[in-house]
């Protein structure tokens, strides 16, 4: 069957420069479109797209001067609500287990503050943040779905892949996030 995914997910930021670097260069997606909107009252949005490598793309919309439109607000989207730091997140695609070590240590050596592999039983995962507070998450399925998965009620998960009290307190801080109502700032100007 065709893949019928997400096209993209629309998301907004303070910093352009920020973000478009982390992207590009800790990321290592491509640029897809950039662009940008002039507002028919004044101001202007930065538009970026960034490709993630399997037909799915990332854009971040920044706003300046844009009559009605704040300044400043939390751009992680979880403290902006008064949510714990892991609910709202967004998962990357890669297809084994074996990719997705590698994408850990990859991200690690870009200088990204990665968890440990957190086993979800029917997938695993790492979650790190974005400049804009964002959380993020590599996944992998590793098995298929059956029946008893669609049934609501509590499933047991191993958790992290790790046992060393060190690296479990890292996992919590990193899911946790940026402290409530502590919104990124633009950059001087």
């Amino acid at each position: 069957m065709e893949r019928r995914g997400v096209h993209h997910l629309g998301l907004a930021t303070l910093d352009m420069d920020r973000t478009i670097e982390f992207y590009t260069k800790k990321m290592g997606f491509d640029v897809a479109w950039c662009d940008i909107i002039e507002m028919p009252d004044g101001g202007k949005i930065k538009h970026a797209f960034f490709d993630t490598g399997d037909g799915c793309l990332v854009a971040f919309m920044c706003p300046e001067k844009m009559k009605g439109v704040p300044t400043e607000w939390a751009t992680d989207i979880n403290s902006a609500q008064g949510l714990p730091g892991m609910f709202y997140h967004f998962a990357f695609y890669v297809p084994t287990v074996e990719a997705l070590e590698k994408k850990r240590e990859e991200l690690i050596s870009r200088g990204i503050d990665v968890t440990a592999v957190l086993d979800h039983e029917w997938c695993r995962s790492i979650y790190f943040r974005d400049p804009n507070g964002l959380l993020l998450e590599y996944c992998v399925t590793v098995r298929e779905f059956t029946a008893e998965d669609q049934i609501m009620k509590h499933h047991d998960q191993p958790g992290f892949m790790t046992k060393d009290p060190a690296a479990l307190k890292h996992a919590n801080r990193v899911m946790a996030g940026p402290p409530p109502n502590v919104a990124p700032t633009r950059p001087p100007v």
